[in-house]
């Protein structure tokens, strides 16, 4: 994969780090436990970690990063907040608003590794995908306690 093949990966990645990290903010925003609160924090600083350090490698590649989620993102935040205090800030609702999208990252993440990207975006990639995956997976762990 040359450079220029490099950075519109990364920047897809971004950006779907940045609509991660928004919607994971506000979804803590929205709950109440405190250890699903804080788990949807920490899960919302992984991904703006995660976009930061992406746009550091898409300006090593001489590239210009990604900044900003979609407005799709912003409008679907929006709607889970009024779904949400429609229906009794239940966390489940909550935590099904947020598992579309980080099922969504998790397969970009998945097949971004699987691209022939140069070793040190491999390594950044593969590490993200793999806290990605710890950190669903943490929500997921939540989510059956909850029930």
């Amino acid at each position: 994969m040359n450079d220029i093949d490099t950075i519109t990966l990364l920047n897809r990645l971004i950006v779907t780090a940045k609509n991660s990290e928004s919607c994971l903010r506000a979804a803590a925003e929205e709950a109440y436990h405190d250890t699903l609160k804080q788990s949807l924090s920490d899960y919302s600083r992984f991904f703006s970690d995660a976009a930061h350090e992406m746009q550091q490698a898409v300006h090593k590649l001489g590239g210009h990063p990604a900044e900003i989620g979609t407005f799709g993102n912003t409008l679907h935040r929006t709607l889970m907040h009024l779904k949400v205090t429609a229906l009794g800030r239940r966390e489940d609702v909550i935590l099904d608003e947020v598992e579309g999208d980080e099922k969504k990252a998790e397969q970009q993440l998945a097949e971004a590794v699987r691209e022939d990207t140069p070793p040190e975006i491999h390594d950044l990639l593969e590490r993200h995908y793999w806290s990605a995956q710890h950190h669903h997976s943490t929500i997921r762990e939540l989510r059956a306690q909850m029930h």
